[in-house]
């Protein structure tokens, strides 16, 4: 007889809230889970930011409900720990154990456990896997690794105990696993497996955009990784050409002034919109005023607004970075191979002039068929059932 396959999920983040941007993807990906007829639990060990202090607590507070039939195990705590990568580590295992045992006396043992990147969620899955005999996999999301700025480099031979561990790894894009496969020199094969489109935004109607303007959109931290000031360049040449435009910026981030101060610099500040943190919800309404959607980042793992924004109908104009290349084709959108204003201001030259090539059912039709969560969950679950040993879960 089947029965229903039990996966427990541990993100390195996770929203805040339901409207919230950030870690939106592990929650979709464990829901599209449950629609597939999994049980499925997350458990997230929030360390918050001292920087507000409504975030100060002395003790941990659980939050424990069903999202969209996802058991969600939460537990906030104070991130006294900021200057110390290692008791970071030690706190996020030592209240995770604390929620998992709870997990465990409500919802029973797991089949296994699925960790959202290895900072820091893998060293609680190797430690809850150890303990308490789960197999467990990892899937990473973090750049850190790439950008060295996190301070991962300390923690190198923790990172490949771990993922030699785990049953099986991946990261979400080819070029990221062959990045892995020589930073970690632990003779793994890193598999991929990509991020999925919510279901919300293919069931989004696509609206045609304002005719009056051409509208661009990007949707970014506002740090100087993700290269804003390239868009704002670029667009400051389009803009000359075609004065009834407007660039669209989403995020916060520390380089919002400079950013500010490079659009009034170039005499297009009333043409370059801010639009700061927006709830979930808002990004598809953003997308269907916009025409294209753009990014300049020097580097993504993956990318998951290309594949909102196709899902949107939208093509898009990138930088050629992380997996980009297993995203968009020429058919979608355009590649830029040289990081510099006067060639991506081409590329948005060149799909003003070409937009009505451009068919919005097309390119939602591209993207479902290689993003959708019903292609991608399935697959998942394949991967779960390869590490179980069989296929008897429905």
């Amino acid at each position: 007889m089947n029965k229903k396959l039990h996966v427990l999920i541990i993100p390195s983040w996770y929203p805040s809230f339901k409207e919230d941007y950030v870690g939106s993807f592990f929650r979709e990906q464990a829901i599209a889970l449950s629609k597939e007829n999994c049980r499925v639990g997350i458990l997230f060990p929030e360390l918050l930011s001292l920087r507000k202090l409504k975030n100060i607590k002395i003790f941990p507070s659980y939050s424990i409900y069903n999202d969209n039939g996802v058991n969600t195990f939460k537990l906030k705590w104070s991130n006294w720990f900021i200057k110390s990568k290692y008791l970071q580590i030690k706190a996020f295992k030592f209240i995770g154990h604390l929620l998992f045992k709870k997990y465990l006396s409500k919802f029973g043992k797991p089949d296994l456990i699925h960790c959202q990147s290895i900072f820091n969620a893998s060293f609680l899955g190797e430690y809850l896997s150890t303990k308490y005999e789960i197999p467990f996999i990892i899937i990473e999301h973090n750049s850190g690794f790439y950008y060295k700025t996190q301070g991962f480099q300390k923690y190198y031979n923790s990172a490949i105990r771990i993922s030699s561990k785990a049953k099986k790894c991946f990261s979400v894009s080819s070029s990221y696993s062959k990045y892995l496969n020589k930073e970690l020199k632990n003779n793994l094969e890193w598999g991929v497996h990509h991020n999925i489109v919510s279901d919300f935004f293919f069931k989004t109607r696509i609206q045609t955009p304002n005719t009056e303007k051409f509208i661009f959109l990007t949707i970014n931290r506002l740090h100087k990784i993700k290269n804003v000031d390239l868009l704002i360049k670029s667009f400051h040449l389009f803009n000359e050409i075609y004065p009834f435009s407007e660039l669209r910026i989403v995020g916060v981030g520390y380089e919002y002034k400079q950013l500010k101060r490079l659009s009034r610099s170039l005499g297009i500040d009333k043409k370059v919109k801010f639009l700061g943190r927006l709830n979930r919800s808002e990004i598809p309404k953003q997308i269907n005023q916009s025409h294209v959607y753009v990014h300049s980042s020097i580097y993504e793992t993956f990318g998951v607004v290309f594949v909102e924004s196709l899902a949107m109908g939208r093509p898009v104009i990138s930088t050629n970075v992380g997996g980009v290349n297993e995203i968009v084709d020429e058919t979608v959108g355009i590649i830029i191979n040289d990081s510099n204003p006067d060639e991506f201001f081409q590329a948005m030259k060149n799909i003003k002039e070409n937009y009505e090539t451009f068919n919005p059912i097309k390119i939602r039709e591209y993207c479902k068929k290689r993003f959708s969560e019903e292609f991608l969950t399935k697959k998942l679950i394949s991967h779960y059932a390869d590490v179980l040993g069989h296929n008897n879960y429905t």
